[in-house]
Parts: structure tokens; sequence; C-alpha cells
């Protein structure tokens, strides 16, 4: 077979495919997130400050942190599918470092108060519900990187484990979010701790099983 037969059945064979919209990865990612925010609001309870209208600081900040990194990563990864020259990725890494805050200020307020041996508050300290976060935000966060790992297969990632590090960093963030309508610690202790755990734990799951799932 001469080269020009051989490109001719090569083609033949070709099937035109609709190029993956990055909109639809997006919606598909947060319509996941809230319905498994609401599988653990229907199982485990919304947070009594939440019922109220009324929700602790500290709520609002986790939760937004948590939101905006979830949705940094998640379009992070949609144009992570279809990958092109000159097309910025670095927004996420700014999230990341925004979330990153609440275990740093963490550290300095604890260190603080050893130095200054101040007296912590009563309940501070209270890590009873650590195996709860850790069990519920990661139960929910593989559901959600199920459904965005789904859809990156239909892309053209090329390098494999910056999207599992990513996939991970987004269920991570969402399925933790969903869990902190649930938490009910107010401590910043808990949130840098346990909530960080959640997340990177999520991510290094990502990053060993998503490149596996998606691999050309």
């Amino acid at each position: 077979m001469n080269t020009q037969n051989l490109i001719e059945s090569l083609a033949a064979d070709l099937q035109p495919i609709k190029p993956i919209q990055p909109r639809n990865g997006i919606s598909i990612v947060l319509a996941t997130a809230c319905v498994v925010a609401l599988i653990v609001i229907a199982i485990f309870g919304l947070r009594h400050d939440l019922r109220a209208g009324a929700p602790n600081p500290i709520v609002i900040v986790r939760g937004g942190l948590l939101i905006l990194l979830g949705l940094a990563t998640s379009f992070a990864v949609t144009r992570a599918a279809r990958p092109a020259v000159g097309q910025g990725q670095n927004g996420w890494g700014w999230a990341l470092a925004a979330a990153l805050m609440l275990p740093l200020a963490a550290v300095l307020i604890y260190c603080s108060h050893i130095v200054n041996a101040e007296p912590f508050v009563k309940g501070e300290m209270d890590f009873a519900y650590g195996p709860y976060c850790l069990g519920i935000s990661s139960a929910s966060a593989v559901l959600i990187g199920a459904v965005q790992t789904l859809w990156l297969r239909r892309g053209a990632p090329t390098d494999l484990h910056r999207a599992g590090w990513l996939v991970g960093l987004a269920a991570g963030s969402f399925g933790t979010f969903a869990y902190s309508l649930h938490c009910p610690s107010n401590s910043i202790y808990y949130v840098g701790l346990f909530y960080g755990l959640a997340v990177g734990l999520c991510a290094v799951i990502g990053r060993f099983v998503v490149p596996r799932l998606i691999k050309w």
C-alpha cells in the first residue's frame, strides 16, 4: 500500500467530534456540588445559625474561601481539557494562596496563645468532629470528582498530573464546603487543621487516581 492509499484508509475511519464546551463542564460540576450539599444537609442537617439566617462570621469566611478555590480550580480543569498556546491557567494558584490563609492564621494565633500564656476559649481545641469532617468531606468530594473526571475524559488534557491535582482540589473544596454547611465547629483551629487536611487529602488522591482515568 502506497502512502496516499494508507492516508485514505486511515481517514476513512475518522468520525467528527463535537468540541466540548467549558461552560458545560463548570455547570455540571456546580450542579453536582449543589446536589451533594443538599444530600449532606438532608442526612446530617443544617447548622442552627444558618437555619436562623444569622451565620457565624467564620462560617461565611471558610465557605467563601472554599467556593473561591473550587471555582478557580474547576475553571482551570475546563481549560486543561482544551489546551491552547498562551492560555493563562494560574488563577487557581491565587485562590489556593487565599485559602491557605486560614491554616496560617490558625498557626499564628496558636503561637500567640503559647508565647503569651493566654488560655484558650472553651471549645476552641475541641476536635471531636474531626473524623466526621474528613469522612463526609472526602465522600462528597468523590462524587464531585467522579463527575468532573468523566467530563474531563471527553477532552484532551496534556498534563495529566496537573489535571489530577486540579480535579482533587476542586472536588475537595466543594466537598468540604458541603460538609461545612453542617459542621458545628466555629474554631479557627478546627477549620485550619481539618478543612486543610480534607482538601489536601482529596488533592493527593486526585493526583494519583485521575491521571489513570483520563490517560489517552
